[in-house]
């Protein structure tokens, strides 16, 4: 390995060089994927005046979302009850013909045998069924450049085979050195495992969003415009009697756009505690 300088490094020189290596790769990571996603050079749209809630939901949380949001409307609708144990089940109400949209039925089909949170957003024949029925959804938000263009995925995907390969390649060498030499060779052989994990998080956590980051600017100008009319539903939640019940017809899409999370404290309380148990189920 004369023609391999680096490799020849002590022990804790080598360290040194490995995590070199590691960062480059995580910044080099971080930056193509911010970059492959130019839809942040346009300023969003206007906030809507009357903004769809699915069009929120999926753009907030994907799929996830849509499901959460149909539950809640389905609850505040009589259909569905949140019972113990995270329990979704059916109050045996049938709706009348038009009373819903395809959405609703596909979720009240889905929750007929009382599945938890979890288990009805893992449930991958309900998700399959609602990306096709939000299809139409998504074209218009890809239309206006609000959803996370597929460049980004494909570049995820590339720069985690690529610097999985240049991790390994720099400490399996090193490994093999160290081995033949008989020396202690865990320590290394961690730094490898957690470096191209640390490498798939990375990239998760940088491409499990939905929306683009256009589609980010559009969120948040919501949420600052809807502030003052999620407070006063708020309100009502906190109210005693019939009126604490506040997220239906045309503020449906608070819920979709804040999430379940501003309901703690409230008489809603259960859809946070329940569905944050369940908040990884079904992500990609």
């Amino acid at each position: 390995m004369q023609d391999l300088p680096f490799f020849n490094l002590s022990g804790p020189e080598f360290l040194n060089f490995f995590g070199v290596v590691v960062i480059a790769v995580l910044a080099t990571t971080f930056l193509v994927i911010h970059f492959a996603d130019r839809s942040g050079r346009r300023p969003p749209p206007p906030v809507p005046q009357t903004p769809d809630a699915m069009e929120v939901a999926y753009l907030q949380g994907g799929v996830n979302q849509v499901i959460r949001t149909l539950v809640y409307d389905l609850d505040e609708r009589g259909f569905v009850v949140l019972g113990p144990e995270s329990r979704i089940v059916p109050t045996g109400a049938a709706p009348q013909s038009g009373d819903m949209n395809a959405l609703e039925l596909r979720v009240l089909e889905a929750v007929r045998n009382g599945p938890t949170a979890q288990e009805l957003l893992e449930d991958r024949a309900l998700r399959n069924a609602l990306e096709q029925q939000l299809q139409p959804v998504r074209d218009r938000l890809a239309a206006d450049d609000l959803l996370q263009p597929p460049s980004v995925k494909v570049w995820r995907r590339r720069l985690e085979i690529i610097g999985a390969i240049l991790i390994i390649a720099v400490a399996g060498v090193k490994l093999q050195m160290a081995f033949a030499e008989g020396q202690n060779v865990s320590y290394l052989l961690f730094l490898m495992v957690a470096a191209v994990a640390a490498l798939f998080a990375e990239g998760y956590v940088l491409t499990r969003d939905a929306a683009s980051r256009r589609g980010q600017a559009y969120l948040e100008a919501m949420r600052v415009a809807y502030a003052d009319r999620l407070k006063e539903a708020l309100a009502h939640i906190r109210s005693p009697g019939p009126e604490a019940r506040a997220f239906k017809g045309a503020s449906l899409f608070l819920i979709a756009l804040y999430g379940f999370s501003m309901l703690k404290g409230t008489t809603e309380a259960k859809f946070p505690e329940s569905f944050e148990r369940a908040s990884g189920a079904g992500d990609d």
